[in-house]
């Protein structure tokens, strides 16, 4: 039958793809739910397929052509391009008014630094200002999906089979198509990030389970979707032909298997699993590698420098900006023949800059994470959850060693902390027990001792995601479903929002084609959009044996070679020899972690990494994987990137605290009000509870350990802690119980080790030093 399908290029030639629509229409209402549809609508959908999957698979023939023509061209790889350095980046940037620039990006994050690739690879001389690092907000907090969107053909079609769609079957298809171009323009950019990117990318597995043949409460509110788990298996195989057949090849696993690969996951009443696979990475660090390609094209990249006022002509019309770096304190001017703004869920900010009582384009849509140990998810498949307790689609995915699961959804503005609820882990926590605990008994544990902890949880944030509209669109226009480009015909500023990942280079293309459309002489200088056959900075040359070489050449272990092949690609090899203990590649910055001491100085001489704050969340993800880690480690990185920039005594302090500030507004091991609880216990009673994280009537070792740390008394080192745990831990059931802890701390009081001052006092040497224990006093 594929067969078939693609034979039928043939014979459709004649059939033009549907030009991409930056603003699509959706249905205004939300009739009730029916199964019925009209031959009108299926005969619709069957022509659609049809003409769909045929200019599709003609789309990646085109593509893998390219990418062949492209890859024949490159004889060497471009292993040590020198990057410009921040100053130097500054010095070309503050000397605008001796150059104006083709086009200035204001907004660093994926679209913004993709906009920036974009426009300089076509010709046009580009600067790229972001107030903080490269991805810092919203790029570097996403479910680390390239996906497709599997979700929006699902509830397209919910919208399609309502019963009022019987009186409007045009306009019902309408809406359909528009969503499954969106769809269909996902799979084309997944692909071309997955195939220009090895070394940032990779495909993994994500099983779908399964417990009955028929679901109710349906999916997507839909009664039709009852029979969801009877087609599924048939859906994916449809979404995989979507992509051309490029991804690997959706299937089904059985429950006998699924207790092979991962019986942590496994339920004893599926009746299957229906496998599909999507596309993963370290949305961070692909964020800050489209900026640093950027750079490399030649575009001038800055971090941590603002726009803080918009610079006018006299006939009204934006010529440029006032830019703060929030390094030196200084201002300067900034001139453009074309201003873009790319803020994300922050782009109104930017447009009141501009103009004060401008409506409002975007609604943000804030979703929380959390990261458990890598145990959760062994064997690097991935779980998708269709059909949770409130509707939403619920990821459990492998990612950097451990696992991530999320995400919520609720609107509220958006803002720079990444602190999330505490009611929302707790949610995220539950929906997962119905997978990994199905069998709890009243001690909380699975038949196989099995049990999900609130301690597990090792970091935790929130993100926004862009909700878009266009302010300047005329009365009746239609609603964008994908991303919003619109320009304001008094300041001549373009701004874009909304959109997703997957897509980023997609609306870096059609923002630059706006810009373009608007400014002949720019348009006559600019050559054609190329950024679908370039790969990212360290991609040209990279094969996947990078790891096994790194291993042989520097005797790193395995999973560093991985981690430096995935982070920096053929750069992995500048990393390692620009250290002095070359062989084995230096030290580990901490336990448990692939991280190597040198690679913080690479990063603050090559890549403008400028702040321990960034260091410890978007270079390394320390911070997004254990903030706990990430606090602890935060004064040695403090004193390897004093070294490499220079600081003084005070600018390193400095550094630590935000550093740690930053670091405690993540989730962790103890929840927020846990702390504030065990500072505040005024009985033995409320001590014993506050250390009983998990709610379990008892406390165990690691929350010992963590409570003790957050108690002002953290012990020196493990070893210490389960000493202490093994003394207090009378019957040897490996957990005290209240009598237990009772005993242990009214010895603990006598000794009268500290008084609550010192507890809570943050020794400034400590924090010069980086000694021990330095993140609790």
């Amino acid at each position: 039958m594929m067969i078939r399908f693609f034979s039928l290029r043939r014979t459709l030639v004649a059939f033009q793809s549907p030009k991409k629509q930056l603003h699509r229409t959706i249905s205004s209402s939300h009739p009730s739910s029916s199964g019925s549809k009209s031959a009108t609508v299926a005969g619709a959908l069957l022509i659609g397929t049809t003409i769909y999957l045929s200019e599709h698979s003609r789309d990646h023939d085109i593509v893998a052509t390219k990418l062949e023509e492209q890859q024949k061209q490159q004889i060497l790889p471009q292993r040590n391009t020198l990057l410009p350095t921040r100053n130097q980046q500054i010095q070309t940037l503050s000397c605008s008014h001796d150059h104006v620039f083709d086009v200035l990006i204001v907004g660093g994050g994926a679209t913004g630094a993709g906009a920036a690739l974009d426009a300089t690879t076509r010709g046009l001389s580009t600067a790229l200002i972001e107030r903080g690092d490269f991805g810092n907000e919203t790029s570097s907090r996403s479910t680390k999906l390239i996906w497709a969107g599997i979700r929006y053909i699902a509830t397209a079609t919910a919208s399609l089979l309502r019963l009022k769609n019987i009186t409007r079957p045009v306009d019902a298809v309408s809406d359909f198509w528009s969503e499954f171009q969106m769809v269909r323009q996902c799979h084309k950019e997944r692909r071309l990030l997955l195939n220009n990117n090895p070394h940032l990318t990779h495909w993994v597995p994500i099983a779908v389970p399964l417990d009955s043949w028929i679901t109710w409460p349906p999916p997507f509110d839909h009664p039709l979707f009852c029979i969801a788990p009877l087609v599924l298996p048939l859906v994916f195989k449809f979404y995989d032909g979507m992509s051309g057949f490029t991804c690997p090849p959706s299937h089904v696993m059985g429950k006998s298997r699924a207790f092979r690969k991962f019986p942590q996951l496994a339920s004893e009443q599926a009746k299957y699993y229906s496998v599909f696979y999507e596309g993963s990475h370290n949305d961070a660090r692909t964020a800050t590698y489209i900026a640093l390609t950027a750079a490399e094209h030649g575009a001038c990249v800055t971090n941590y420098t603002e726009m803080v006022k918009v610079l006018y002509g006299a006939n009204g019309q934006a010529r440029g900006v006032k830019v703060k770096d929030h390094l030196s304190g200084k201002t300067f001017n900034v001139y453009a023949k074309s201003i873009i703004f790319a803020g994300g869920p922050f782009t109104d900010g930017l447009r009141k800059l501009e103009q004060k009582d401008c409506q409002p384009a975007v609604a943000a849509a804030a979703g929380t994470h959390i990261v458990l140990p890598g145990y959760y998810c062994a064997g690097g498949i991935g779980m998708l959850d269709i059909n949770t307790s409130d509707g939403r689609f619920l990821f459990f995915l492998p990612w950097q060693g451990k696992t991530l699961v999320g995400t919520t959804d609720r609107k509220e503005p958006a803002v720079s902390n990444p602190g999330p609820p505490e009611d929302e882990i707790d949610w995220l926590l539950h929906e997962i027990k119905k997978y990994l605990a199905q069998n709890a008994g009243s001690s909380g544990q699975t038949k196989d001792g099995f049990e999900i902890r609130r301690t597990d949880v090792l970091s935790a944030w929130q993100g926004f995601r862009p909700l878009a509209s266009d302010p300047n669109a005329p009365a009746g226009a239609p609603i964008s479903r994908d991303h919003v480009i619109s320009t304001n015909a008094e300041t001549g500023i373009t701004f874009i929002t909304g959109g997703k990942w997957t897509t980023y280079r997609e609306m870096a293309e059609d923002v630059l084609d706006r810009i373009l459309q608007r400014d002949a002489q720019l348009k006559n200088k600019a050559g054609p959009c190329v950024t679908d056959t370039i790969p990212l900075r360290g991609g040209a040359g990279f094969g996947r044996n990078l790891p096994i070489q790194l291993v042989q050449q520097f005797g790193v272990s395995l999973d560093v070679a991985k981690h430096l092949a995935e982070t920096y690609g053929t750069h992995a090899w500048d990393v390692l020899k620009s250290g002095k203990d070359v062989l084995k590649g230096g030290k580990l910055l901490i336990d448990g972690y692939p991280y190597l001491e040198l690679e913080i100085e690479y990063a603050c001489r090559n890549e403008m990494a400028v702040t321990l704050t960034d260091m410890l969340t978007q270079r390394t993800r320390l911070a997004y994987l254990d903030s706990n880690a990430a606090a602890t480690v935060a004064p040695r990185v403090a004193d390897l990137m004093a070294k490499s920039l220079g600081w003084s005594k005070k600018r390193k302090k400095e550094e630590v605290l935000r550093a740690l500030e930053v670091a405690n507004s993540f989730g962790g091991p103890i929840p927020k009000t846990q702390k504030q609880a065990i500072r505040s216990s005024r009985s033995m009673e409320d001590l014993f509870r506050s250390f009983d994280v998990n709610k379990s009537g008892c406390i165990t070792y690691d929350e010992l350990r963590l409570c003790m740390k957050h108690f002002g008394k953290p012990f020196k080192n493990e070893e210490e802690a389960f000493a202490a745990f093994k003394a207090i831990d009378k019957d040897r059931d490996g957990k005290i119980d209240f009598t237990e802890f009772m005993q242990w701390w009214k010895r603990l009081k006598r000794r009268q080790t500290r008084t609550m001052s010192d507890v809570y006092k943050l020794s400034s040497d400590k924090l010069g030093s980086g000694s021990p224990g330095a993140a609790f006093g």
